[in-house]
């Protein structure tokens, strides 16, 4: 990934241990360049949600009646349009599984107490959720949309739900991807009783830029 950045003629500089680390540095590095730089958040920004959101009309315009959509959450930029589509298309019987990874799972920590919480570390190996802290504005919609799920996995789950969309459908997606994908088949995914009374699911695909099946592969044997 940091190869494909520097082709487009990108300096890349990588800080940290997780990327709360790097976005710090990243916004002292914009502070210091006074009005020759500008800070681009990755997930915490109205503007991004809209566009997020959009997936949401796409869906319903396919299939009104979709009982489910699955997405995995990292600092919540997505979970945020996928809820802000859903509020605006009036689809409040829609429910939302907010999905991680074990060591990613941020949401999860914030989900269960009610109240904005934040990760000690990122430990898992599905990096590109690794942010330490959820949006609260995640957190709020969550709570205000009222059928939210979190559904956490393993790192293997995950690894092994990239495997088999590859095999599958021929996509090659990361980890983080897979979280989704792990929650509805594999060894962690949710009990077939409770999306039985759904007509339609949807697993929201995302992220497959710094992924390759070698990398996929050397995942699989460390796990």
């Amino acid at each position: 990934m940091l190869e494909k950045i520097r082709l487009q003629g990108a300096d890349v500089q990588v800080h940290g241990d997780n990327w709360n680390q790097a976005d710090a540095y990243a916004q002292r590095l914009v502070e210091e360049a006074g009005g020759s730089a500008a800070y681009i958040p990755p997930y915490e920004n109205p503007l991004l949600w809209e566009g997020h959101s959009t997936i949401v009309d796409e869906i319903l315009e396919v299939n009104p009646r979709t009982g489910a959509i699955f997405v995995s959450v990292g600092g919540g930029g997505l979970l945020n349009g996928v809820l802000e589509g859903l509020e605006r298309s009036g689809a409040s019987g829609v429910a939302v599984y907010a999905c991680e990874t074990i060591g990613c799972d941020s949401f999860r920590l914030s989900w269960d107490s009610q109240e904005l919480r934040r990760l000690e570390a990122i430990t898992s190996i599905a990096t590109s959720l690794g942010a330490l802290e959820v949006s609260p504005v995640a957190l709020e919609r969550a709570k205000k949309h009222g059928r939210v799920r979190s559904h956490v996995v393993s790192d293997l789950a995950a690894v092994e739900a990239c495997e088999t969309i590859l095999e599958d459908r021929r996509v090659l997606v990361e980890p983080a991807c897979g979280a989704a994908l792990a929650a509805v088949a594999g060894r962690d995914a949710i009990a077939k009783s409770e999306l039985q009374s759904m007509e339609s699911i949807v697993v929201v695909i995302c992220g497959g830029s710094a992924i390759t099946t070698d990398l996929l592969a050397d995942f699989k044997s460390k796990l």
